[in-house]
This record gives C-alpha cells, structure tokens and sequence, in this order.
C-alpha cells in the first residue's frame, strides 16, 4: 500500500523543470560585480601538487562567505566528525574549511541545509547527466519497488539493461554487471589477467580508476616527488597497500606513445591489461592529443594486452556511445557506470566474448574467473538506469545541448581569465571541464598539471561556492560536469560568479605580488609522514 500511495502522490504533485521539487528562491546574491584588473598578467605561483592529502586552507578572505553562509552545515559536520572519519561518507567529499551538507537536489541545483540555492557543476562526481530528481527516472523506480526492491535472481529488466548496453557500446559483447567503479576495474582487471594468463597491468600516471588496491597506484603526488623521479613507477596511495600489488602495476605517461611503448617493451610478455581512461580525468581534464588512442589501440593488439578503457566518466556523456564512439577506437574491454545507472549504484565491465568467457561458471571454480555481490543487477538500480539509457538513446540531442554549453562554459571561463590577466589553462572535453591556473599554454599528461598554483584554484573555488555556484569538488582533481538541466542563463550566472573571483584573485595577487609558501602546503607520501598529514583516496 505505501508504494501505491507514494505513486499517486507523486504523479499528482507539481513538477518543476521535469523534476520533483519546485526551485526555490533565486540564487543570485545582491553584491556588485569587483571591476579592475592589474595592468600586468600576473606570476604563476611555482609549482603546487593538488593532492586530496594535504590540501591548502583558503585564505580567510576568500571563505568569509561560505563560512557566514554555511553555519548551520558547519554544526552538522562537527557533529558527524565525532561518529565517522573526517565527517563524511568518503574521502572527496571532504574539503576545507568544511563540506556543505545538501538538503535536496532539483534539477542543476543543489539545496543546503543553510536554504541556499547552489548551480552544481559537480552532478553527482558526473552520474547526474540527466540532473538532479529526473521524473521518469523516479516514476520507473517506484513501480519496480512495487515489484520488489531486491529479488536475488535474475530478472528479464537485467537482459532488457545488458542489451541496451550492448546496443550503445557495441565492443562489449557480453557484459557483467556490479556496483560501483571500482568493482567494475577490478574485475575487468582480473578478467583479463586471466584471459592473458600475465600477471602485470598497465595504468597512466596521475589516472583514477577506483579505490582497490591495483587502482590505487600513482595516481597523485606532489611536484617536488615528480621533480625527483626518473622516469615511471608505481606509488601506493596512502597506506595499507601491500608492496607486492604494486610490483604488479606498470605506469606509463599518458598522450606519450612512444614512452608508452618503451616501458611495456621493458615488461614484455608480463602485462595483461593495459587500462586507461581515455580522458584522463583524474588530475582534472586532459584530452588525448592526436591519434594517441588509436595508435595505443594499435600497440596493445601487436602486444597481445587486453587494452581496458575506463568509460566510468566518460560512459554515456561524451556520446551515447562512451568515449570509444567520440574517438572511434574499438578496445577489447570496457567499463561504465555513473550516468548508467540513472543517479543509482550502478555499474558494470563488459568485452569480447572470448575474453568474458572466462567468467563461465559452468567450468568449475578452478579453471573459472570469479565474479559475484549480492546486489548485482539491483532491480531497483537496473530500473533506473534502463530508463536513464532509453532517454538518452531517444534523445541524441542533448549531447549537442550539453557540448554547446560545454564550449559556452569554458570557452567563457578561458576568456575570463585572459582578460584578467590571470595565468591559467582551461581544458575541456565535451561537457566535463577543468580550470588550471598554470603559465603552461598546454596540458598533456599527469605531471603537467603539477605545475598548476593549487592554493589560487582553492581561494577561487571557494569565491565562486560562498557565491553558490559549485566549480566540482576539490578533492576529485576539480573537474566540472554539465547536465541536461543547465540552461544558458545558468551559464551566463556561473560565468559572472567566476569573473568575480578572477577579479578578487587579481586584486590579492595586484596588492602582495604572491610568492610561493615557505612551506609545501600538500603533503603526499614522504612528505605526509613528515607533516603528520594522512593522503586521502579519491573514491567517490
């Protein structure tokens, strides 16, 4: 009886903007616009690691706002700081002074427990493609919690999902399904280990592939570490990650081919796998350069290594069809999830049939890949984001919506830093982007983006937060999302909100000509040891 009465309150309620919950007042604030700009385009600030460990506090003057605008988030977090580390569900969502706790979401919008209305650039770390409380996304999951919330068995929905997975990405010809992104890697990393009978994979330096322990490898460190490192290897990060896995982990430069082919030449016949974002979001956003992904496609099938692309960001928001489709390249595994299970726990890997075919059960647990969780293929998830992909399949314009907002956004943000005279790169794909403040005019691996002045990204995130526009989060290398439910207006709003922090960011640096910090502010590895700073995992 309650899911019926639940169905007809909500088909009966006021939809706003195609969701749930009607906006509430507006969210601009009633400040002028800061004018002037230094005559002189200002210093870089040497370089600073942006690291989820040690991060900068923002100067007091650029947090003023979030701080007066965020008391009643503060009690809350202080509180939650007593029953679980750092206050917060996961690490990343952690981030000084302290997180805003949410109320509910609508549309692009965030609304916190404060009553401040805030643009989220973030979505949801990327899943929210559709935006925040879609409609019939929440009408297909009530009427399947009317057939139940969890069955144990296999249903028709979860073949009905997997073919509407298949039809997107056409690579994968049978597919798995779990619950998250990092189950996703892992088990196509073991699925491909085991295809290939070799025990190493290949990962890019600085990328993101989730939280177990093969993931967790060079995938942040501070400038002055990369300055002393010749050449590449495997850097646990944080504690707890045995030696012995990241001998298994061979690291490469991401957009380098040739570096790329040297160092699996140097581990010939001992790399299974070679995974990859093709992206690389996770020091922000670096695009791959050329035909990079074509001519490692071509390097790993002359190798014979199972090339895994990482489609968890990428899946479903570049194009339907993930990356591979925006690219053309075909790889022979793949994983997804986020915008796949329609703001649901969602996620799943998928290949060649040959390759899959060591997960057959049938063969006996010796000689078969093991793979299992009690809440794969979650009906209530599998709903979601079957409805979510009927959507978007029926609606292959909002990619052109979303990638034009994309260009309006940080196309705008670019200029607005030019115009400055503010040092900074803005990288983009699509519709997910990343702001640099950098002197470099380029951005093409991991080790580039070391050279970005962290401490100014983090007084200009938090200007534009206390102003309720919300730039990503920190800790998840600071890359922005857009939705379906942004509009251009949101845009112009987002970009006048950035310019003021431009502008702050300039009058500061105009009045103190900034120097780099006495002290490294980020401390990763060697140097939390020696800050008595713990590196925090990026797993959202």
């Amino acid at each position: 009886m309650l899911s019926r009465a639940l169905t007809f309150d909500i088909q009966s309620a006021h939809y706003a903007r195609n969701s749930f919950i009607a906006p509430a007042a507006s969210h601009r604030c009633p400040d002028e616009r800061e004018s002037g700009a230094p005559g002189t385009r200002l210093p870089a600030i040497g370089p600073a690691s942006f690291s989820s460990g040690g991060d900068p506090l923002p100067s007091q003057k650029f947090s003023r706002k979030y701080l007066t605008r965020h008391k009643k988030s503060a009690q809350l977090w202080r509180r939650a700081t007593r029953l679980t580390p750092g206050g917060v569900e996961s690490n990343v969502r952690y981030f000084k002074p302290h997180p805003f706790l949410a109320d509910y979401g609508d549309g692009g919008y965030i609304y916190d427990v404060d009553g401040n209305k805030i643009l989220d650039l973030m979505m949801g770390f990327g899943a929210l493609l559709l935006g925040h409380n879609n409609r019939d996304i929440a009408l297909e999951v009530i009427k399947q919690l009317e057939s139940g919330s969890m069955l144990g068995v296999t249903s028709e929905l979860f073949i009905d999902y997997i073919q509407a997975i298949r039809k997107a990405m056409p690579s994968m010809k049978k597919v798995r399904l779990c619950n998250s992104g990092t189950e996703a890697t892992m088990h196509a990393i073991r699925t491909a280990r085991a295809y290939t009978g070799r025990d190493k994979v290949a990962k890019a330096e600085g990328a993101y592939h989730g939280a177990h322990d093969y993931a967790l490898q060079s995938i942040d460190m501070d400038a002055r570490t990369a300055r002393r490192m010749t050449g590449y290897r495997p850097i646990p990060y944080g504690r707890g990650i045995p030696k012995a896995v990241s001998d298994t982990v061979v690291v490469f430069p991401y957009n380098d081919i040739d570096a790329t082919a040297a160092i699996l030449d140097d581990n010939d016949d001992e790399v299974g796998a070679l995974i990859i974002e093709p992206v690389l979001c996770g020091p922000g956003v670096v695009a791959p350069k050329g035909n990079y992904l074509k001519r490692l496609r071509q390097l790993t099938r002359k190798k014979g290594i199972v090339l895994i692309f990482d489609e968890v960001l990428t899946g479903f928001r570049l194009a339907y069809g993930g990356a591979q489709e925006y690219y053309d390249v075909r790889p022979d595994m793949t994983t997804f999830g986020k915008i796949a299970g329609g703001g649901f726990q969602l996620a799943g890997f998928g290949g060649e049939a040959q390759i899959m075919n060591v997960l057959e059960p049938g063969r006996g647990w010796k000689y078969a890949t093991f793979h299992a969780g009690t809440y794969n293929g979650h009906p209530i998830s599998v709903a979601a984001g079957l409805k979510g992909l009927q959507i978007l399949a029926e609606h292959p314009e909002y990619y052109d919506q979303i990638n034009s907002l994309g260009r309006q956004l940080y196309g705008g943000l670019q200029d607005l830093a030019d115009d400055r005279r503010i040092p900074a790169w803005v990288e983009y794909v699509g519709s997910i982007g990343n702001v640099y403040f950098t002197t470099k005019d380029e951005i093409r691996n991991f080790r580039d983006t070391l050279s970005a002045n962290t401490r100014r990204w983090w007084n200009w995130f938090i200007h534009c937060l206390g102003n309720n526009v919300l730039f990503g989060i920190p800790n998840t290398g600071e890359r922005a999302f857009l939705s379906t439910e942004h509009t251009e207006e949101d845009i112009e709003w987002a970009l006048e909100v950035a310019d003021n922090a431009f502008a702050a960011i300039a009058k500061e640096a105009g009045r103190h000509r900034e120097k780099a910090p006495a002290v490294q502010l980020h401390a990763v590895g060697e140097q939390a040891a020696l800050y008595g700073e713990t590196p925090l995992p990026r797993s959202a």
